[in-house]
């Protein structure tokens, strides 16, 4: 980049002046667009690298967006922010942090529709959408994927109007809408056909054979099936190939050709121990059981579905380090953020100060001199004047400090705060995944003594029997629910007190409930922690949803998440 110089002290003339002038501008904005340049791709960089860990080191991928987003915050790009936003959102859905990622999802909208990048803007869109979709709000989810396929449409976006139109299949299927969701579908596989995108037509074939499949049209659903599998054969997308190899066998273990059904599976299940994809191994592990029971081969079901049981123990405990350790870094980010705002303050309170001090010492000077070499007979009274001012300086000061140590008291405070919700959230954690296993332990026990009750031996049944009552009585006297209550009324403060004032109808087993929905468990969870079968869980939702007078449509889980 070139330089230029000009001597603004010799002679030139007034159009020469103002030439260097011009130059001088034009190389500080020149440089001043190259240093934003710059600053813009080291944010851009830095969002590329948490994309690639997004999977495999989410916690990593959660600070270094962190940090990014921080960056293009103090340097106002407004893309980067937005961007920044979208990313943290989608980390925290992947983690099953629903709240916090609508709270990001929602910002990068804003952003985006201040900046008016459409093509952003509807991504985000259909994002949001899937998280409506997946908390159980699907007016709010049809609302988001519309306005995205409205700009879609308006830009030509082809690979963008299928990605919507097979989110709102997807969303018609769930509300078992299946004509709405099969034509929803078949756009989405003519726009993705247009713009020649092969992962994207595997996806949404793969789509149509589930509905017919849920339709119960399993010859169909098997030709769309294959059509998607030999789409991932041609792509080597081992991943989706699994996926179809699974869904092939579910269609002929449906129409009882067992031993299709197994040939498929065991393909699947290879395929995944080779991948070392455990979700989809223990997906395989299932359905080989499924088949196996079906085809009288109780003993191969029973040790394929142990091995996906606990294969699934093993994923559900790796997910809940992994969410803890999330919101672990979530806190400890939060924590360092509020001390990094903290010594800013001090940092331009300290400024103040100091320019406080210089202007009032040079005008203490300039008043003195003034006064000496105009009147020297109130020498004394200006330097009374001035011992006062430096007193009150003085005084000043002391203040401010005063102001500062109150100030990294209340921090202190704050950071043993929220040291202490860390640590009670913690423990509610490992108490409710205690339950939970405590509970399946016994629940098998007694599936395995009633089983045992079919023999002809009266003296055994009549001691396992007794058993089993003991086992029960045991599920509804287990004194591990006081301590429950006791550590979930320290997180969730008043929950119950709220709970309570709205029906005087509530039970004991109404608060337990309400709970666990609290804490967002999936169903059977909360039916194996109770001790009841999903269709009593069933019935005593009902039951607390008319205690609490809900009208119909309403949600009971985000009515209990709201309190």
């Amino acid at each position: 980049m070139p330089f230029y110089f000009c001597d603004i002290h010799s002679h030139h003339t007034v159009k020469r002046k103002l030439r260097c002038t011009l130059i001088a501008l034009s190389t500080i904005l020149t440089l001043h667009v190259y240093a934003q340049d710059s600053a813009t791709k080291i944010v851009d960089a830095a969002y590329h690298r948490a994309e690639a860990m997004l999977f495999t080191r989410p916690d990593s991928a959660f600070v270094m967006t962190q940090e990014a987003l921080r960056r293009a915050q103090d340097q106002g790009y407004t893309e980067g922010t937005a961007y920044g936003h979208s990313l943290v959102g989608e980390i925290f859905y992947r983690q099953g942090f629903y709240e916090e990622a609508l709270n990001h999802l929602l910002k990068a909208e804003t952003l985006y529709e201040s900046s008016r990048n459409t093509e952003a803007l509807a991504r985000n869109l259909n994002q949001l959408g899937l998280v409506y979709y997946t908390i159980r709000q699907p007016e709010l989810a049809l609302e988001k994927h519309n306005r995205a396929l409205k700009l879609y449409e308006a830009s030509k976006n082809l690979k963008g109007m299928a990605d919507t139109y097979g989110s709102l299949g997807r969303l018609s299927e769930k509300k078992q809408q299946y004509p709405e969701a099969l034509d929803f579908q078949h756009k989405a596989l003519s726009y993705y056909e247009h713009a020649n995108d092969v992962r994207g037509t595997s996806i949404i074939l793969e789509n149509i054979g589930s509905i017919y499949e849920d339709l119960n049209q399993n010859d169909t659903a098997r030709y769309y099936f294959l059509r998607s599998l030999s789409l991932n054969e041609l792509t080597r997308d081992s991943l989706s190939m699994i996926v179809n190899l699974n869904n092939l066998a579910d269609v002929h273990r449906k129409k009882g050709e067992n031993e299709p059904a197994i040939r498929f599976s065991t393909k699947a299940l290879n395929l995944a121990l080779r991948l070392n994809d455990k979700y989809q191994v223990t997906s395989a592990y299932k359905d080989l059981g499924k088949v196996y029971n079906q085809a009288g081969l109780y003993k191969e079901a029973y040790a394929n579905l142990e091995k996906g049981r606990i294969l699934y123990e093993e994923i559900y405990g790796e997910e809940t380090r992994r969410q803890l350790g999330l919101l672990q870094t979530f806190f400890e980010l939060e924590r360092k953020n509020g001390e990094i705002s903290a010594l800013e303050s001090d940092r331009q309170l300290n400024s103040v100060i100091k320019i406080s001090l210089v202007s009032g010492i040079v005008l203490v000077l300039l008043l003195a001199a003034a006064i000496i070499s105009r009147q020297r007979l109130k020498i004394r009274q200006d330097k009374e004047l001035i011992e006062l001012k430096e007193s009150q300086l003085e005084l000043k000061e002391s203040q401010q400090k005063l102001m500062h140590v109150e100030l990294e008291n209340a921090h202190l405070h704050e950071h043993q705060l929220q040291h202490a919700l860390e640590s009670r959230s913690k423990s509610l954690a490992a108490h409710t995944l205690h339950i939970i296993s405590k509970n399946k332990m016994m629940d098998d026990i007694k599936a395995k003594l009633q089983e045992a009750l079919q023999e002809d031996f009266k003296d055994q049944r009549k001691k396992i029997t007794n058993l089993i009552k003991l086992i029960d009585h045991n599920f509804v006297q287990d004194k591990d629910w006081d301590d429950f209550r006791h550590i979930f009324g320290q997180v969730h403060q008043n929950f119950f007190d709220q709970l309570q004032k709205l029906s005087s109808e509530i039970t004991a087993a109404d608060t337990r409930l309400a709970a666990l929905i609290r804490l967002n468990l999936p169903s059977k969870d909360i039916s194996t922690i109770l001790g009841i079968s999903p269709d009593s869980l069933r019935i005593s939702r009902y039951r607390l949803r008319k205690k609490l007078r809900l009208n119909q449509g309403d949600s009971l889980s985000n009515f209990i998440l709201s309190l």
